[in-house]
This record gives C-alpha cells, sequence and structure tokens, in this order.
C-alpha cells in the first residue's frame, strides 16, 4: 500500500511539473515575442529576386564572337553572372549631355551565354532615356535618365518599375555601388555626386569644389575608395572619396595631365587609376599611392592639334585579367587595348561609323561586351581574338 502511494505521489509530481514548465516555457515565449523587433521592411525598393537557378545549371559560356540587334541606340552595359543575363541601357538619342526631348527607351536583355538576344523591355510612361545601367546584388537593374533628372529602378522577376528623382537639371550620368549596397552617381550638370540608399529612399547630392567640374565616369577601387572623372575642358581633374552610410562624404580633387578632359574612369587590381581622355586620343594613368600620373597614346593617326584631334574620340574604358587596358575609339571606330609595361596598343578596327561608345566591359571569361551606337548592335568576342 505504502509502495502504490509512493508511485501516486510521484506521479503527481511530475505532472505538476510538468504543467509548471510548461507555463514558464510559455510566459517566456509570450514575453520575447511581444518584446522581439519588427522585421525590416525594404520598400519601396524592389521587392527581392528570389533564390536564383544554380549556376550550374547555367549555359556554358560560348566563345565564339556575335552581334546582336538592339531595338534603341545603345549605351551602357551590366553583367548579371548570378542570373546569367547581359542588361543594355538602350537612351535612343545622342545625349549631349542629354536627349532633346523625354521620351521611354529601352532596357534590352540577352543571354550571358552566347549573347542570344532574349527581349526588350520598354519603360513605362514617365520615364525617359536609361543611359548607364548598374546591377544590384539580388538583380534589380538600376539606371540614370538624364533627360529626366531621375534614379530609375526595374526588377526583372516583377515587372515593378520605380524612380526617384535628384535636383532638376542635376543630369545624373554613370552610377555604381559600393560595398554596403549604396548607390553613388555623378551629376554632369549639377556638379555634384550623388548618393542613394535603396531601402531608405534617402538621397544626398555632395557639392564638387571645382565649378562647373561636370563629373562624368565613376569607378570602385580594391580599396572601396570611388573616383570620378571631371570632364570640363581645361581642368585636367579626377577626384576621389571614401562612401559612408551617410551619404556625406569630403571629396578630394587630384590634378592630371590630361591633354583633353577625363571621360570614363575604371581602376585595376593594383589600385591605379585609369581614364579615358576623349578626343585626345589618349589613356590617363594615375598612380593612388603616389599621385604621379602618365599618359599613353592609343590613337596612331594624325593629330594637327593634340588636345583635341577630330578624328579620335578614346570613349569606354575597362581593365581585363591580364592588366590591359581596354577601350573604345567611337570616331576612328576601334576598339584595342594597351600593354601599360610596354605602352603597346593593339587595336581592330570595325566597319564604318558604328561608333563603339561608353558601352564596354568584360566578363570573368575573358570576352569584351561593347555595344555600337550607331549601328544598333551589341557585340561580343574574347580577348584573346585581338592580338
Amino acid at each position: 500500500m505504502k509502495t502504490k502511494r509512493r508511485v501516486i505521489i510521484i506521479v503527481t509530481l511530475i505532472t505538476l511539473l510538468l504543467i509548471v514548465s510548461g507555463v514558464t516555457v510559455g510566459v517566456i515565449s509570450w514575453v520575447s515575442s511581444n518584446n522581439a523587433r519588427p522585421a525590416v521592411v525594404q520598400q519601396p525598393y524592389a521587392i527581392n529576386r528570389a533564390e536564383p537557378a544554380p549556376l550550374s545549371l547555367h549555359r556554358a559560356r560560348s566563345m565564339a564572337p556575335i552581334q546582336a540587334a538592339t531595338a534603341m541606340a545603345p549605351w551602357g552595359i551590366t553583367l548579371d553572372p548570378l542570373h546569367g543575363f547581359v542588361w543594355v541601357a538602350e537612351p535612343g538619342c545622342e545625349p549631349l549631355p542629354k536627349c532633346l526631348t523625354a521620351f521611354p527607351g529601352v532596357i534590352g536583355q540577352y543571354a550571358l551565354s552566347d549573347g542570344s538576344f532574349i527581349q526588350n523591355i520598354t519603360e513605362p510612361s514617365g520615364y525617359s532615356s536609361p543611359l548607364f545601367i548598374a546591377i544590384d546584388t539580388a538583380g534589380n537593374l538600376w539606371f540614370t535618365q538624364p533627360t529626366s533628372d531621375a534614379i530609375g529602378e526595374y526588377n526583372p522577376q516583377t515587372g515593378a518599375w520605380n524612380q526617384w528623382h535628384t535636383k532638376k537639371g542635376s543630369v545624373p550620368y554613370d552610377l555604381l555601388f559600393d560595398k554596403q549596397g549604396n548607390l553613388w552617381f555623378t551629376e554632369i550638370a549639377g556638379n555634384s555626386i550623388g548618393f542613394f540608399n535603396p531601402h531608405t529612399q534617402k538621397l544626398v547630392e555632395n557639392t564638387v569644389s571645382t565649378i562647373a567640374s561636370n563629373p562624368y565616369g565613376i569607378t570602385l577601387d580594391a580599396k572601396g575608395v570611388i573616383w570620378f572623372a571631371e570632364n570640363n575642358t581645361g581642368l585636367g581633374q579626377i577626384g576621389s572619396f571614401t562612401p559612408n552610410t551617410s551619404g556625406k562624404v569630403t571629396i578630394v580633387e587630384h590634378q592630371v595631365d590630361a591633354l583633353h578632359p577625363p571621360h570614363l574612369i575604371t581602376s585595376d587590381r593594383m589600385g591605379n587609376i585609369w581614364y579615358s581622355e576623349g578626343f585626345a586620343g589618349y589613356i590617363g594613368e594615375f598612380n593612388a599611392a603616389t599621385g604621379i600620373n602618365a599618359s599613353f597614346r592609343v590613337y596612331l593617326g594624325v593629330c594637327t592639334n593634340p588636345s583635341t584631334c577630330t578624328g579620335t574620340h578614346i570613349s569606354g574604358i575597362q581593365v581585363d585579367n591580364q592588366g590591359n587596358i581596354w577601350f573604345t575609339d567611337s570616331l576612328s571606330q576601334r576598339i584595342g587595348y594597351l600593354v601599360p609595361a610596354t605602352g603597346r596598343v593593339v587595336t581592330i578596327t570595325l566597319p564604318a561609323n558604328v561608333h563603339p561608345h561608353d558601352g564596354l566591359v568584360i566578363d570573368s571569361s575573358s570576352r569584351v561586351w561593347f555595344t555600337e551606337q550607331n549601328a544598333l548592335t551589341l557585340n561580343m568576342f574574347p580577348t584573346s581574338t585581338v592580338k
């Protein structure tokens, strides 16, 4: 009998203990849920894309040269290796520095595997002429609209469009993302460097100290410092700053011996800054560590005036994985590269009046992609084919 009572007492105690434990856990859970921070909603920044297909499922990259038609006069290019696309901004005009009238442009989509055409996506009403284009880590596209003073965003998965206006008359131009996912862009007429946080919609415009410096190209170096070209004749300057999350930065300007104002700009793995010099027919180099700069002539034609040679305009500029500096020459209809160690220049001549301009990128497979503005084409070929 005593044994039976002990069993009953033990069972009762265990039951009570379980009940108390359950209540305690429930209270703790309730307290935790009521004190938890709410999830951060990242809107109206376009809804993030779903998980992409594994890279192993992407089609193999073709090394065969291609030429694909565009719908409008093409300009900037960006690559999306994660999802397997090439995107082309097609403003449909010659921006000087913007189109004469505002009208919707096109964003062209092509396969990164072989450059085959996928579709043309026309901007909705209220948008205008996308010029330069960049991609964020989620695969959303961002582009400048200089004609209507706006930054645009397009989500390829949902088809959602967003845009934010900069100051009137600012004419936003080239753009890039920093390592924190914030967008930076030049304002060629506003004489400013713009900042935009996609999550908070905070927009900041930093005035460049030099009046009418005409900020044009922009790039990010290996250390995360941002550099930009000042495109006003006679200045011979490039600028730099360290990005931050506030958007307010201190801009430092650097004097360079450019025969023609710096145009587009890029950086190599050693931290050297390279810029195209337009009508001078040169490429400039600036050593960020020493402040020393040099110029390399890449136009081999005859110039009566070395600072304004009418037969050349060095426009796009990119560095390949061998350290060669690739460029387009929109007036002599050439594309090629400079070997910095030797000064050797290797080019190929394109058909007359195709006008390869600011659209130039090189992918991780050492294939060069470039747009021909007048020929309405996107081109790709392996860099190894130019020798």
